[in-house]
């Protein structure tokens, strides 16, 4: 099946063809229990080691206020994580700084090749309230340790965006000719002034639902101004453009790509994450080496970088390095056109006022997260009382993934879950078109939820088209 935005779905088990009543559903089953490696001139190559660099040091100074507290409090976190090489040498940690922690990695690297000494690889293990998830792809090593509740596959699927970040920067190959030639090689030389993407991209896991329902969230628009922007960005074709799209506070406004190419979710992801998670590209052009893992792990393809107004930005990715020029005039031509046709103040104020749950008007319903199978994009409402508050919004989150968790356990799969507990309600509905995990105030009947999340359904079907992206223009 053809996908609107060419966006590959991640794999998922097969599943039934919709039901056709929620309510019938509902009453017969419901679980209850609680390219080649880029030849950049070193003077580029300085050019853009330094703004990374920078990007790194506008946070220098508080962050190691933060590594003397955190080295020391490290343990008390609720989540963690550590990079290392094959041979010990520490390359990162979420919390804290890792060359104080390198007895822990040589524990860790001893666990590991005690394992691989008989023929085996550790995949987890639990430790009191604490799981470690470990995943290995030599030359290096990825550890997860957390007692928030989230499965071995979640913490292993977070543990594989933070090895395809080090590959945005490196690629396979290089990695991999790295450590052939030197096993104790200290990476970090490499990705100075990077590790500001890792630290981002570890907090997107705790807020972010794009990463566990493998999916991309639009920015909601009218179909028109959203129709508008893709022509205008199809008016011209550059050579050795690959893609081009318009970006607004991480979400996706519209994609330009070739008619026969698709994005994999995680690659867009990763993108994203480079976006939000540095300040750098707020303050003017950039043309960067980016790897893409499930695009091509093994070469560079080459991304011009442009905020055209606060939190909004142009990203176009090329096969070319020598284009930086080509797409900079292209780039001001449709910052002419987008303010000409007023379709970018329309961006700016669409990416400042989000829905709210208030406005659709279905009754007990708290909050809900809805995934289109068909486009590979989810949508979701601001949070409202009482989840502005931090610690109701956590819990939420983590209800999400326990949720979401249960209904795709391989073990036993399902269509239908029911929560219920003090705090509140939760329905997860899963079907061949959707994924729709609805939450209610606790005490909410068991027809009401049945008929808010029908009216919830009818809603988003009216607003299809400003939800989601479902005709991108390609070239």
């Amino acid at each position: 099946m053809p996908h609107s935005i060419g966006i590959q779905p991640s794999p998922s088990s097969t599943i039934p063809s919709d039901q056709t009543s929620m309510a019938a559903t509902m009453s017969s089953s419901y679980d209850s229990n609680t390219s080649t490696n880029s030849k950049m001139s070193d003077p580029v190559k300085s050019y853009n080691k330094l703004r990374r660099q920078g990007s790194r040091s506008s946070v220098a100074a508080g962050k190691r206020k933060l590594d003397e507290t955190n080295t020391s409090n490290w343990i008390h976190h609720k989540k963690h994580f550590f990079i290392l090489s094959s041979a010990g040498k520490p390359i990162w940690t979420r919390y804290g700084d890792e060359s104080r922690i390198s007895s822990l990695m040589g524990v860790i690297q001893a666990i590991i090749s005690f394992f691989q000494d008989g023929d085996d690889a550790i995949k987890s293990m639990n430790a009191g309230q604490h799981k470690f998830v470990f995943l290995l792809r030599d030359p290096l090593y990825y550890v997860a340790v957390s007692k928030t509740g989230e499965s071995e596959v979640q913490l292993r699927d977070q543990l594989l965006y933070l090895h395809n970040q080090i590959l945005s920067v490196l690629t396979g190959a290089q990695l991999t000719r790295i450590f052939e030639q030197r096993v104790n090689f200290d990476l970090r030389r490499l990705l100075a002034g990077t590790e500001v993407f890792l630290d981002s991209l570890s907090t997107l896991f705790n807020k972010d639902h794009s990463f566990m329902l493998s999916a991309l969230q639009c920015l909601r628009l009218s179909r028109r101004v959203r129709d508008q922007t893709g022509a205008i960005l199809s008016g011209r074709k550059i050579k050795g453009l690959l893609y081009a799209m318009v970006v607004a506070k991480g979400r996706l406004v519209t994609l330009l790509r070739p008619r026969r190419h698709s994005l994999h979710p995680s690659d867009l992801h990763l993108l994203f994450n480079m976006l939000t998670g540095s300040t750098t590209f707020h303050t003017a052009e950039s043309w960067t080496p980016l790897c893409l893992p499930k695009f091509n792990s093994k070469g560079f393809l080459h991304a011009y970088i442009c905020y055209i107004a606060k939190d909004i930005s142009i990203v176009m990715i090329s096969t070319d390095k020598d284009r930086f020029f080509d797409l900079s005039e292209w780039k001001s031509s449709i910052v002419e056109s987008m303010q000409k046709e007023n379709t970018l103040q329309s961006i700016i104020n669409a990416s400042e006022h989000s829905y709210k749950i208030e406005s659709i008007g279905a009754p007990g319903l708290a909050h809900f997260l809805y995934k289109s199978k068909i486009h590979v994009q989810f949508t979701c409402p601001e949070y409202s009382d009482p989840y502005t508050n931090d610690v109701h919004q956590k819990r939420l989150f983590r209800l999400y993934h326990y949720v979401y968790d249960r209904m795709h356990c391989r073990a036993r799969p399902l269509k239908l879950y029911y929560h219920e507990s003090d705090q509140e309600i939760i329905l997860g509905w899963i079907t061949s078109s959707f994924e729709l995990y609805v939450v209610f105030k606790p005490g909410t009947s068991k027809q009401t939820i049945i008929s808010s999340s029908n009216y919830l359904l009818r809603w988003i079907r009216r607003n299809e088209e400003s939800l989601f992206i479902v005709d991108s223009p390609v070239f």
